[in-house]
């Protein structure tokens, strides 16, 4: 049985489906593949490429990918 911190670690590590999970899988993704500035049509390939819906993507998940994207960059 996992752990309240291996949770955690699986949701960060982008391996879940809530929101905040979402948002760390595709931060990851332009971490590795993205560019110092993200055009609208890279941040549209990458949600895709994560499989997350680009029109669900709220402010507040674009401050939070923004966010994970300075701590990993």
């Amino acid at each position: 049985m996992y752990k309240n911190w291996h949770l955690g670690m699986i949701e960060d590590a982008g391996y879940m489906d809530t929101p905040h999970s979402l948002n760390m899988r595709v931060a990851r993704y332009l971490a590795k593949h993205g560019s110092d500035e993200i055009e609208n049509d890279e941040f549209f390939d990458a949600c895709i490429a994560c499989n997350v819906d680009p029109n669900s993507i709220t402010p507040s998940d674009i401050a939070e990918i923004q966010s994970k994207l300075n701590e990993l960059t």
